[in-house]
């Protein structure tokens, strides 16, 4: 139904960060409350983990925007990125 992939990686800076590399719901289980209980899993792990800080990136893509507002993620980074052998 869904796939939440997510890395925790300690940093000098943030503290406890975990990464969520992929967040994931079948399309034809868009809409039906699979994402949120995905992201209310990967948070109650977050806590008992004891994670200081979330990282999601979005790319282009309103609904996975206001999804993850609505949990009260906010923008407060930018990324550069580069392609690899340019």
């Amino acid at each position: 139904m869904g796939v939440a992939l997510a890395v925790y990686t300690p940093s000098a800076e943030l503290g406890r960060v975990m990464t969520v590399n992929d967040f994931f719901v079948r399309p034809d289980q868009r809409r039906k409350g699979v994402g949120r209980e995905l992201a209310k899993h990967l948070i109650e792990e977050c806590q008992r983990m004891k994670i200081d800080e979330i990282g999601i990136e979005v790319h282009r893509n309103k609904t996975a925007t206001a999804f993850w507002k609505s949990w009260a993620c906010a923008r407060q980074m930018f990324s550069l990125q580069k392609e690899a052998g340019v």
